[in-house]
């Protein structure tokens, strides 16, 4: 089993176009984070993530961890 996000999902269902868009919503809810991890989590391209970055997203998405994260066979 493997961990995939569903950010992209996330951002179109809420039409936020653009990670500079979901950076911006981040930076403005008071919670900076840095485009280069939002990139890779947007790509599925990544091993690990901060907590503090989970809550900070699914915040300002307003949905739940289990909505932002899956589990698919590998």
């Amino acid at each position: 089993m493997k961990v995939k996000n569903r950010l992209a999902v996330l951002m179109a269902e809420r039409e936020i176009r653009s990670i500079a868009e979901l950076e911006r919503m981040l930076k403005n809810a008071g919670h900076p984070t840095a485009r280069k991890t939002l990139d890779r989590l947007h790509k599925n391209d990544n091993n690990q993530i901060h907590y503090d970055t989970i809550a900070a997203i699914c915040e300002v998405l307003n949905c739940d961890i289990g909505d932002l994260f899956t589990l698919v066979s590998e």
